[in-house]
């Protein structure tokens, strides 16, 4: 199982179950896979976003924004991985 731990630039932490799988989208490396996943979404919604975060088999999508850093976390609450924008 893994889990988004989200911790905003005002310091609010934030832990999303993301399920056993998950797909990372960022649209630095990818950006015509970043635009098919938020294809439905608004520029504004859009203008301090690096990727996006897509589990529940793709019918939930976390955006991953700008000023705060995101962490891929195991169940048993080790990082497995360091998301935030580089």
């Amino acid at each position: 199982m893994f889990i988004l731990r989200r911790i905003t630039s005002q310091g609010l932490e934030l832990n999303t179950c993301l399920g056993i799988e998950y797909v990372l989208v960022l649209k630095e490396v990818n950006e015509s896979e970043f635009r098919d996943r938020v294809k439905l979404w608004g520029e504004e919604d859009l203008k301090d976003l690096y990727g996006v975060v897509c589990f529940d088999d793709g019918d939930s999508i976390m955006p991953l924004y700008k000023k705060s850093s995101y962490y891929i976390m195991t169940g048993d609450g080790k990082t497995f991985s360091n998301i935030s924008e580089k």
